[in-house]
């Protein structure tokens, strides 16, 4: 995560925090339009496991967030109805909330959402499991530091571990032990990361509003490309990676040989415009 320093130094601190695949369900929640995201500081948490048919099954929520001045994050499905509501009662300002689905799915998903709960101190609000909606009070609600929310994903830091947390960890640890399947033990390594997972919020500093713009900007960049590198893999630049290609594709015809050239074009004259000539060889990645 990315931001502002109070002092003019850039600095890095490591929290406790999750970072599950649970993306934007409106624009409307945004937050931060030049960013795409929705970010809520202190929010409250509301899990449901159960469809939230309608604004007065969470009325006893809406009223407290509003009265103690409270972001409030959802999670889980919320049918049309109250969705409209609560995006138009956002737009005003009159609330300040966010909407995400739950994360997991398939049989891991209610462990999941179990884990979910343990992070945030939230109770899960299951109306099949004889739960009210009507009877939520404050304390079924869990507590995050902050939440992010993008285009792809959703990202909570926490201050406080709870109790149960450690006792859920060494059971999902003895589980991956256990299990055979690797489909399955995968799952379960995705739940330890997110039980043990770790934040990074990199505070960037500046000596003005122009120059913490301009520096916060290019952060953003180098966020974003390793980001990149990290799930797609990472090349050699300077058109080495094209020579590498032409050199151990082996392929015939004219038309193939006009393509290799032309794909050596790019490294052969990076080469000359340095005045290094054509002698030096890439070294493989």
């Amino acid at each position: 995560l990315i931001e502002e320093s109070p002092t003019e130094k850039t600095y890095i601190e490591v929290v406790d925090g999750v970072q599950f695949e649970s993306p934007l369900k409106s624009q409307h929640l945004v937050t931060d339009k030049d960013a795409g995201i929705a970010e809520l500081n202190n929010p409250a948490v509301l899990i449901v496991d159960s469809p939230i048919p309608n604004i007065r099954k969470i009325q006893n929520v809406i009223e407290y967030v509003i009265k103690n001045n409270k972001p409030l994050l959802i999670v889980g499905q919320v049918e049309q109805q109250p969705m409209a509501t609560l995006l138009a009662n956002k737009v005003k300002g009159n609330l300040k909330v966010n909407i995400i689905d739950a994360p997991g799915f398939g049989k891991t998903k209610q462990d999941t959402i179990e884990d979910l709960a343990i992070l945030t101190g939230a109770r899960i609000i299951n109306e099949e499991l004889g739960d009210d909606m009507d009877l939520i009070s404050p304390e079924d609600l869990g507590h995050v530091d902050k939440s992010i929310t993008d285009s792809k994903t959703t990202v909570l830091t926490i201050s406080e571990k709870h109790e149960d947390l450690s006792g859920r960890i060494e059971l999902v640890e003895s589980k991956i032990e256990e299990e055979d399947n690797a489909f399955l033990k995968k799952k379960l390594e995705e739940r330890l990361a997110m039980l043990a997972g770790k934040v990074g919020v990199l505070y960037v500093g500046a000596n003005s509003a122009v120059e913490l713009k301009e520096k916060k900007d290019r952060v953003d960049d180098a966020v974003s490309a390793t980001k990149a590198a990290l799930r797609d893999g990472i090349v050699p630049g300077g058109g080495v990676a094209l020579k590498n290609a032409s050199d151990l594709l082996d392929l015939t015809g004219d038309g193939h040989m006009v393509l290799l050239d032309a794909i050596r074009v790019p490294y052969e004259s990076i080469l000359s415009n340095a005045g290094i000539g054509d002698s030096v060889e890439p070294v493989s990645v």
